[in-house]
């Protein structure tokens, strides 16, 4: 049987089966998760690929840009510092962050670092001290209503297949309701084809989409800066929310133009993979030199910042740390409650600053960590919208709708195109012939309008 839900409660309803090994988190404050939602892919009236939240769905002016810190490879006790309830809190507190990304280390790597008694090391050779790591930043922002990117920080990742597909499936049984979580599934491929990064994220994502239709995030070879080559080509994704990555460092790479020996910069393959429809997202860019050394330089950072606002793309700095690299946040002094900055610190601490100073719920009954709000129980769902005495109810495929005035119901998919419209809606309407899959609707009556994410399984 197929059943019709609103985003607030999907995982509630479709992933029963895994709310029983995963446990409440409740946040401890109002920040963007709860303002925007699950962030999703979609195109404006343009064509251009963006990423929305599920609060007010894919329209134009409701884009979602969120800015935040990549926390180091979890390999250096200069990191891990910061792969902590505390040091997540100082971030937010500190900085304005918004999202954090959690670069988990993925091989048998071993720096012959020690931190609190754990020698570190690699998923493949320590998988159980790696997952703790990544847990508790994964809870720690769910508790600071933040997103957290739970990324597979590997070169290689394609060949590691089966560890990444066990590590995603268990991530994703466990935070999966959870609208604060995105996967990023391989950091970034060095010189292979798309055809092969294509191939295993293929694998990944569909384990992820068993227990989860939280957005992915897919890397591209040589390093995330050919977003472009997934151009007619996309991953295959049964819930339509795969993002590509870009990475840059802003000593290294442009932002506009081609390059005198003939290449395209980074800037403008980027700018090509959203002008065909497809969603970027930037989960990790530097300061300085790609190799993550140098010294910033301010004026070329300052045009990356302004090709980022224009194209609202959303992106996690390099690195929360204090290693000894220009592109550092901390100085060593630094610890989890009380942050020194680097010339690369203060200058991205500036950029954050501009981050709102306070959020807003989403006014539509997202409760924004996948659980059932007051009063959705069941198979129900019941949505008030006061601003245009509206009041929607959704109980298995039928849509009730009250209002004044009749209502038109405009269905789209989560690409933004629109499937089909009801005018003159007073009573129910029935949705059965929608196919399972994620869908925005919008309802209309008199001047005003609203848009809800909602989901056939």
């Amino acid at each position: 049987m197929k059943n019709v839900t609103f985003t607030a409660f999907i995982s509630a309803m479709a992933l029963g089966a895994s709310l029983a090994v995963a446990q409440t988190i409740t946040p401890t404050r109002v920040g963007p998760v709860s303002q925007y939602g699950q962030l999703m892919t979609g195109k404006n009236s343009s064509g251009k690929g963006q990423i929305y939240g599920s609060c007010e769905g894919v329209k134009d002016g409701a884009e979602v840009q969120v800015r935040g810190m990549s926390l180091y490879w979890s390999l250096m006790p200069q990191a891990l510092e910061f792969w902590s309830e505390e040091g997540i809190a100082t971030m937010v507190n500190d900085m304005k962050i918004q999202i954090v990304r959690a670069a988990m280390a993925t091989g048998d790597e071993d720096w012959k670092g020690e931190w609190n008694g754990i020698q570190l090391k690699g998923y493949a050779v320590d998988p159980n001290n790696q997952k703790q790591f990544m847990k508790t930043v994964v809870e720690a922002a769910i508790k600071n209503d933040i997103y957290v990117i739970i990324d597979w920080h590997s070169h290689k990742a394609n060949q590691q297949t089966d560890a990444a597909k066990n590590f995603f499936k268990e991530m994703a049984q466990t935070y999966g309701q959870y609208d604060n979580v995105i996967f990023e599934v391989f950091n970034e491929p060095e010189k292979i084809s798309w055809s092969d990064v294509k191939n295993y994220a293929n694998q990944v994502i569909e384990v992820i989409r068993q227990y989860s239709d939280n957005l992915i995030l897919v890397g591209n070879p040589e390093w995330d800066q050919n977003p472009s080559a997934a151009i007619g080509n996309e991953v295959n994704d049964s819930k339509n929310n795969t993002a590509y990555t870009l990475h840059y460092y802003a000593n290294s790479h442009n932002w506009e133009g081609t390059y005198n020996w003939g290449g395209e910069s980074e800037g403008l393959k980027g700018e090509k993979a959203m002008n065909a429809g497809l969603s970027v997202f930037v989960s990790e860019w530097g300061t300085a030199n790609s190799n993550g050394g140098g010294d910033p330089n301010q004026g070329r950072n300052q045009s990356w910042q302004e090709y980022l606002n224009k194209h609202k793309l959303s992106w996690a700095n390099w690195s929360a740390s204090y290693i000894s690299e220009g592109t550092a946040a901390f100085q060593g002094g630094s610890n989890k409650t009380s942050l020194q900055y680097t010339t690369s610190g203060n200058l991205v601490k500036g950029y954050l600053s501009t981050n709102p100073e306070s959020y807003t719920k989403c006014p539509t009954g997202e409760q924004g960590q996948g659980q059932q709000g007051e009063g959705q129980h069941g198979t129900a769902a019941f949505f008030a919208a006061p601003e245009f005495g509206l009041n929607i109810s959704l109980t298995g495929k039928t849509l009730h709708v009250s209002a004044p005035q009749a209502a038109n119901v405009e269905i789209f998919n989560t690409l933004g195109n629109k499937l089909f419209a009801v005018d003159q809606v007073r009573g129910e309407l029935s949705l059965a012939t929608l196919p399972v899959g994620r869908y925005m609707i919008r309802v209309r009556s008199g001047s005003a309008t609203t848009m809800r994410a909602i989901a056939i399984k």
